[in-house]
């Protein structure tokens, strides 16, 4: 058997920090939870753990790629497809979730995002009450629809519709924080008598409209909870003093939610640098705040940017963990470093190897919660998806698609392998539309202030859009070389989404440059030890840490780390 394929490298996920952590910890971790807490973790947290330690490694399975040509093998370990923990994984899942919306959901007519952050007292209750999270999710969308069907009834549109794609995201710099990312197509959808589809651009949101938006998403989210159940009317005399329980998802949550340690390191050699990226704005442009619920919407694609589009979308379902910012310092402490710095504070959040275990654990997201939701037009059971997203051409009746003028009378206006991301790239950083931020209000949108409960004046811009039949552009055709790299599922084959995302054909021979095929998929246990005791690989998966008393950690940790559960 030949050896593996020198132009494909399989990455080492055995030698990463955050590998080596978890193998080390997960034992006494679990064993701590299940000693102090009833019950311990919930199973679907130590079932994503325990699968991270099997991802990537050849030990525990492979595809095997033959070429027939010259008998050239290639081997593909398997991976733990999980959706919150395993960076590769999650960089696979993100690379998959914006090709999918770029090729076959979203289509090219302008997109807005808008971003909520909830308050600190609601972001436990999001981040493991299924309910709750749906229930937000849904009233900051249907706020921004009003918004848009308030625009097109000034305008006179008739059954103007929207649509939008939410990303739920439950992290920030390794910190439990929920908070959704909607992608808005930013304008309505109308029908003409001739029951074609047009889009009708819409201005951006001034500061005084997002004001109406962010109250009118607080009132109706504190209307539902109270309805609920979720917020409690009686005075403080009146409740118990006795604290519910407490689980240990409860108190992983509790740690995620705090700031813990933050320091500078003196030997800051991980390569980042201490430059104006690195420090959050001090006042946004195009976001307002109201008694914690923030809404920001200052980033804009322009129509014509399928790159930019499909950058913005992997901002949203990024991985919740970066292998670069990851740190490993003497005694056993671990340091993250933050996203954003702001002045006077550390640029590294320092912890204990338990408060990192802990961390994680919070922000593993439940099963059954779905990450990607999607609203309006773009609805899974909508009458107008068909008719909205976009097919390749191949497949699509070949009519020209050009702006029109807009209507004059009210009718008339209508197997998956081992694979590294890159680092989730900003918005800003996309192409050069990508991530443009509007600060001035356009011409012709009414700046009054309007009450707590209505909902300024808008209006449309921009040329209407034909969108039916919806055919993917020319260039965006061929920037996917020719339908070669095209998404032509939901679920983006491994070589496929390779090639696309790092332009690199897995599957062509390295030696004969002919085509690999899949010969096999090896699981079982002795067929696998033979073939990598003869390509002199490990035969054998990393031994997992036995469980051991966390406390006799604390002796070489400095007075600062945190290692218990509790936090006072």
């Amino acid at each position: 058997m030949a050896a593996l394929a020198p132009a494909y490298v399989p990455r080492r996920p055995t030698e990463t920090v955050l590998y080596g952590l978890v193998r080390e910890n997960l034992e006494s971790f679990l064993a701590y939870a299940r000693e102090h807490y009833e019950g311990g973790l919930p199973r679907y947290v130590e079932a994503e753990l325990r699968a991270y330690l099997d991802c990537g490694v050849f030990a525990c399975g492979f595809t095997r790629c033959h070429c027939d040509s010259c008998g050239h093998d290639l081997l593909v370990a398997f991976s733990c497809k999980g959706r919150s923990l395993c960076p590769s994984c999650c960089g696979r899942r993100m690379a998959n979730i914006a090709a999918h919306l770029v090729d076959r959901v979203l289509p090219d007519v302008p997109v807005r995002q808008y971003v909520l952050s909830l308050p600190y007292e609601l972001r436990k209750l999001a981040a493991f009450k299924a309910d709750v999270l749906t229930a937000l999710g849904r009233i900051f969308v249907e706020a921004i629809f009003a918004r848009y069907r308030a625009l097109a009834q000034r305008e006179g549109l008739e059954d103007a519709q929207c649509g939008a794609v939410t990303f739920v995201q439950r992290f920030g710099s390794l910190n439990l924080n929920v908070h959704f990312h909607v992608l808005v197509l930013d304008g309505v959808v109308t029908r003409d008598p001739d029951r074609r589809v047009l889009f009708h651009p819409a201005a951006a949101p001034t500061p005084v409209e997002l004001e109406a938006l962010v109250e009118r998403v607080m009132n109706r989210s504190v209307a539902w909870l109270r309805r609920h159940g979720h917020v409690q009317d009686t005075p403080l005399e009146e409740r118990s003093n006795e604290p519910p329980a407490q689980t240990a998802l409860d108190a992983c949550a509790d740690i995620a939610m705090g700031r813990g340690t933050l320091a500078t390191l003196s030997n800051d050699d991980d390569g980042s640098k201490d430059d104006d990226r690195e420090a959050r704005p001090e006042g946004l442009v195009g976001a307002v705040e109201r008694d914690g619920f923030n809404v920001h919407a200052g980033v804009r694609i322009e129509a014509g940017d399928h790159l930019g589009r499909e950058r913005l979308a992997r901002y949203g379902a990024r991985p919740p963990l970066s292998l670069e910012r990851l740190r490993r310092l003497p005694g056993g402490r671990v340091a993250y470093r933050l996203k954003y710095v702001r002045r006077g504070r550390g640029k590294y959040r320092i912890m204990s190897a338990m408060e990192f275990m802990a961390r994680l654990s919070a922000i593993i997201a439940p099963p059954r919660y779905p990450l990607v939701r999607y609203s309006g037009v773009l609805g899974p059971h909508s009458s107008w998806r068909r008719d909205v997203v976009p097919s390749p051409p191949e497949t699509a009746p070949a009519c020209p698609r050009a702006p029109t003028s807009p209507p004059v009378s009210s009718a008339a206006k209508p197997v998956t392998g081992p694979i590294t991301h890159p680092s989730s790239a900003r918005p800003e950083a996309a192409a050069p539309t990508a991530g443009k931020v509007e600060s001035a209000a356009p011409a012709g949108v009414s700046s009054t202030k309007a009450g707590p409960a209505a909902l300024p004046i808008f209006t449309l811009r921009g040329k209407v859009i034909a969108l039916a039949p919806n055919v993917l552009a020319v260039s965006h055709w061929e920037r996917l070389l020719g339908g070669a790299i095209y998404a032509a599922s939901p679920r983006v084959d491994w070589p496929t989404l390779l090639r696309r995302t790092f332009d690199v054909d897995v599957l062509q021979c390295p030696k004969c440059h002919g085509r690999l095929r899949v010969l096999a998929v090896i699981s079982e246990r002795e067929p696998v030890r033979q073939i990598l005791a003869h390509l002199g690989l490990p035969t054998e998966a990393p031994p997992v840490a036995r469980a051991r008393d966390p406390t006799d950690d604390a002796q070489d940790a400095e007075p600062s780390d945190q290692l218990e559960f509790q936090l006072a």
